[in-house]
Parts: C-alpha cells; structure tokens; sequence
C-alpha cells in the first residue's frame, strides 16, 4: 500500500509540473519584455514594455559611447562637442543642437505647443530610416528629491516618446533615460538656469 501512495504522489506532481509548463506562462524577463543585461546589475530599473532607464543618485554613466551627439565634428584634438549657444551640453561633454531639445515648465511632463516642431521633425527623421535607434533623455532642475527629479525626468522623456509614437515612429526605435538633476546643462541657481535643466534631449 506504501508503495503505490507513493507512485500516486510521485505521478501527480509529475502532471503538476507537466500542466504548468504546458500553460504558456513566463517569468522575469520573458513575461516584462526587457532585456535583462549588464544594467541591471547595475542598479539601473526598466519600466515593463520598454527600454527606460533610472539610474540611482551618482551612478549614471558618466559616457554614452554608443551615441556621436556632434554630428562627427571634431576638434583639433580629435574631441567632440564644446557647447554653443542654443545647445546643451551632453555628458560625454558632446554638443546636443537646438533642434534635438524640449523644454518643460517646472515640475511638469506636458510638452509646450513651441516644441511640437522639433519633436515632428525628429519624427520624420526616424520615420524616414527605421534603422536609427534614438535615446530620449529626460532631465529636471535641482529643486526636489533625487528620486522625485529621476520619476519627472521619465515622464518628460516618455511624453515624448509617446508624441514621437503618435507621429509613427515605431516604439523600438525610442530609448527613454532619466538622469533626473545628475546631468544639469546650466549650472546656478537662477530662474534660467533652471528652465535650461528642464529638458529632454533626443539623441541620434
């Protein structure tokens, strides 16, 4: 009798195990859709259904060697960038043009009606080449919490992303980032210094 309860338990977590791993179900990476990779060690969050970004406080890359922000324009010295008027300097110190930045009121993710032609043509851009993968970086002033600035830099980058989508650019050409207030464009505490740091900046 010991002998065939025991067959009968051993069978029954048998098709226990068959019926759940015939149902289709996944877990961790499968089931959210991101890459699970090096970032995550990092501490680096994503949000489930697409490529974004937070970096905690001091560990946001201080490079972005996947991406030539200059337009290949480069110095004597064989550096990019430099920052000019009307550009915002990126983090890997290479010049972001006027025509790649939005700028947000304070403490708000609604894009202004002056920057729907700038997000409309970088559209067009990336509709024109399903090849080109852009990242949209979404920056906040230094006023607020680091976790705070790192959610309101998201909701900038990804009310982007969603106008750039509604225009037809597909989602996987869209990369969101969020530096929060680690990568300032303008350093000071003045009105337009902050309204300089409220910014996304879309990166080729």
């Amino acid at each position: 009798m010991q002998h065939f309860t025991r067959n009968l338990i051993a069978a029954a977590a048998l098709a226990l195990l068959a019926g759940c791993a015939a149902t289709g179900d996944t877990t961790g990476e499968e089931q959210t859709g991101v890459q699970q990779d090096a970032t995550a060690e990092q501490g680096i969050t994503a949000q489930p259904g697409q490529d974004a970004y937070s970096y905690p406080y001091g560990q946001a890359p201080l490079q972005q060697d996947a991406y030539d922000t200059s337009g290949g324009v480069a110095d004597a010295g064989g550096q990019t960038g430099g920052g000019q008027a009307g550009q915002a300097v990126a983090g890997s110190g290479a010049a972001v043009s006027a025509d790649r930045i939005i700028y947000f009121a304070f403490d708000s993710s609604e894009i202004p009606s002056e920057s729907q032609a700038v997000i409309s043509a970088n559209a067009r851009a990336l509709t024109g080449n399903a090849r080109i993968i852009t990242q949209l970086e979404g920056h906040t002033d230094e006023r607020g919490s680091r976790e705070y600035n790192i959610a309101l830099g998201e909701r900038r980058a990804n009310a982007v992303r969603q106008a750039m989508i509604a225009m037809g650019v597909s989602p996987q050409q869209i990369r969101v980032v969020s530096y929060g207030e680690e990568r300032p464009a303008a350093g000071g505490q003045s009105e337009q210094s902050y309204a300089l740091n409220r910014r996304v900046e879309i990166i080729y």
